[in-house]
């Protein structure tokens, strides 16, 4: 048998285990630029139509990390604060927040959805509005960095 003492310390560790992973509150926050490039990139190489607008192709964007940092960060505020929009509550753009992480560049455009499972379904909502498609085939824009947190993904495009 177990001395009396040991059946409460193997007692009290199973409960403070159990306990733990019921309070489990993590947010998943990940930096998801390589997969979404790859798809974004599909698209920019072949063109598509954004709306009634054929788009030609245009030159593939790389991998930029600053605006990787910054839509890592801006998915997860709005994850945690339970909004969604390109501005945030207290009014800051897509180009404020990138200079804020250091990011130089001229110019950046943001894409935004929620409730999509792949970077592949993502960009295909991304294409199906007409306004982040043309975004994202801008020949304006080429770096870009993507996040998600949660069901919220943000891909930020920059120049």
């Amino acid at each position: 048998m177990f001395p009396k003492h040991a059946v409460y310390i193997l007692l009290t560790f199973l409960l403070f285990i159990s306990c733990s992973s019921d309070n489990d509150d993590t947010i998943d926050d990940t930096d998801v630029t390589d997969s979404v490039l790859i798809e974004i990139n599909k698209l920019r190489a072949t063109g598509c139509k954004c709306g009634t607008d054929d788009m030609p192709p245009v030159p593939a964007l790389v991998s930029n990390s600053l605006l990787a940092k910054t839509a890592v960060n801006y998915a997860h505020e709005m994850n945690t604060r339970n909004f969604f929009s390109h501005i945030s509550p207290e009014g800051t753009s897509p180009i404020q927040r990138a200079a804020a992480a250091g990011y130089t560049g001229k110019y950046v455009g943001e894409v935004i959805a929620r409730n999509y499972s792949t970077p592949a379904e993502v960009v295909t909502g991304w294409k199906n509005s007409e306004d982040h498609c043309k975004a994202m085939m801008s020949s304006t824009y080429v770096e870009m960095g993507a996040g998600k947190s949660g069901n919220i993904w943000v891909a930020n495009l920059g120049q």
